[in-house]
């Protein structure tokens, strides 16, 4: 059965005209489609690879790009390394070849066999295999440096890929390519996603001072450098050993300062969206922390809200949604008296009048607000975000139904969704079943042509549907509960029928 793909490729190998080998290559494609699996996997493995591997660096952009096409699907038949094993040398030089297809295609494979528990000691027993794999971090095409990013973290999840990467000529071949400040931050993400992996991670990749170099970043003049630090050292903010880490390291100290300093510098409210995002994300996971700590942040996180700049008011709204996800992060926030209840009405604002993506934004971030989970609602949680929702405005829920009711698929979603939230809590049940015409809005199936908005009604009704005792009637449960059963995209074909008669 292999001779037939044998015989193919070498006369692949012979032909000079492009389109006669494009031919023979879609030949070969289609046999081994129709191929069953056992079969398929015994094509693959008696190959002779050679003369493919060859074509690769000699034919033209159309073929090579056929030829990667059918070694990707050869590939996959195999076991993860099994072809690395059989063309140690071959495989190796691919991963320089002039054309991107050739070096995804090699790094494809090798992301595969580091991501097999058994099969990644091959990467780790070939030093000159990883450096290469590395330096392709700063490759021209980002598809093939996410590829080779996605090895070196999952090299370096690895017990022994750790202490392997941070040594000797690996070592000095991450420093070279951190000279370059787009490339560094490639660097950055890899060793930022290794260092967050455990408490031995976190000491080696520090040990490397490579954590420090990016640290220093935060101190250069450029503040598009500045923010793209702030992002990846989010992600170390959000582990426990890197937090701590970040304060020894008098990380958040310098932050709040930069913050406070802010009106100093007419350049630092570019840096602003940046350092919200960082603390939202810190306040997320440890909003205790944040707040007995670094009170200061939240004070310029209302007085940010309160001024209305909309330059930077989506990403403080993003800020508190952070703070304000958790029950923890929502007593933290009622202990700072007014603030809060300001906030909500200036949000009220904001979702009522201003642009559509900041209104958008202040919706979805009034919905993490106001969300409980149901494992976590008691009277205290609920008397609170009872307390918030009444504090937007004098009539807050007629003001989200009108959202609810707007012609435009987004701002409707995310008005559906805040109207979610408050229906999985008994006030909101409550206030919903007074709301005049609100039920049969919600039950009205043909007043929804957008999937989104259908989804996003479904979820309240079907919060609904479980609603406390005596807050509906009988009949309305009634209905409550056949919507849910019929799913959020049930047509009445005895109303399509009725419409259709009518035209």
């Amino acid at each position: 059965m292999t001779e037939w793909y044998q015989a193919k490729i070498l006369r692949l190998c012979e032909l000079n005209n492009v389109e006669e080998k494009k031919d023979i290559l879609t030949d070969i494609k289609i046999k081994f489609g129709s191929l069953n699996n056992r079969d398929a996997e015994q094509v693959a493995r008696n190959l002779d690879y050679e003369s493919l591997f060859s074509q690769l660096t000699s034919s033209n952009g159309e073929v090579i790009e056929q030829i990667c096409d059918i070694l990707t699907i050869l590939f996959s038949v195999l076991e993860p390394g099994e072809i690395y094993q059989r063309y140690v040398v071959e495989v190796s030089a691919l991963i320089t070849n002039p054309n991107a297809s050739v070096r995804l295609l090699v790094l494809s494979e090798f992301l595969r066999t580091a991501s097999h528990p058994q099969k990644i000691f091959q990467l780790l027993a070939d030093t000159t295999l990883l450096i290469s794999i590395i330096n392709r971090i700063g490759d021209n095409d980002l598809t093939v440096a996410e590829c080779a990013i996605n090895i070196v973290k999952k090299v370096g999840k690895n017990p022994n890929g750790l202490h392997i990467l941070y040594k000797g000529e690996l070592l000095r071949t991450f420093a070279r390519l951190l000279q370059n400040d787009t490339i560094s931050f490639r660097i950055y993400e890899v060793i930022v996603d290794i260092a967050k992996t455990s408490r031995e991670a976190l000491e080696v990749s520090a040990q490397s001072g490579f954590l420090n170099s990016l640290i220093n970043v935060l101190e250069n003049e450029d503040i598009l450098l500045q923010l793209n630090a702030l992002e990846i050292l989010t992600e170390l903010a959000i582990f426990e050993e890197g937090l701590s880490y970040l304060e020894q390291q008098e990380v958040l100290n310098k932050l709040v300062q930069k913050i406070a300093q802010a009106n100093e510098n007419p350049l630092s409210n570019l840096l602003i969206p940046g350092l919200m995002k960082f603390f939202g994300n810190v306040a997320r996971h440890w909003p205790n922390e944040l707040f007995s700590k670094y009170p200061v942040i939240i004070s310029a996180l209302f007085e940010v809200i309160d001024s209305g700049d909309q330059n930077i008011l989506g990403s403080a709204l993003d800020t508190l949604g952070f703070v304000s996800a958790s029950v923890e992060g929502k007593y933290a926030l009622q202990a700072l008296g007014d603030a809060m209840p300001g906030a909500l009405k200036k949000i009220a604002d904001i979702v009522q009048r201003m642009p559509t993506t900041l209104r958008i934004r202040g919706l979805n971030n009034l919905a993490l607000i106001l969300e409980v989970k149901k494992e976590e609602q008691d009277n205290r949680i609920l008397s609170l975000t009872k307390q918030w929702f009444d504090s937007l405005c004098d009539d807050p829920l007629d003001m989200i139904v009108s959202i609810c009711r707007q012609p435009f698929a987004d701002i409707r979603q995310a008005g559906l969704e805040v109207l979610g939230v408050i229906s999985s809590q008994v006030w909101g049940q409550e206030y919903i079943s007074i709301h005049p015409g609100l039920v049969e809005f919600l039950l009205d199936r043909n007043i929804e042509s957008f999937k989104e908005c259908k989804d996003a009604k479904y979820e309240v009704v079907k919060c609904l549907s479980q609603a406390e005792r005596d807050i509906f009637d009988a009949d309305t449960m009634q209905k409550f509960k056949q919507f849910v059963n019929e799913g959020p995209y049930f047509v009445d074909i005895n109303t399509e029928v009725a419409i259709e008669g009518a035209l």
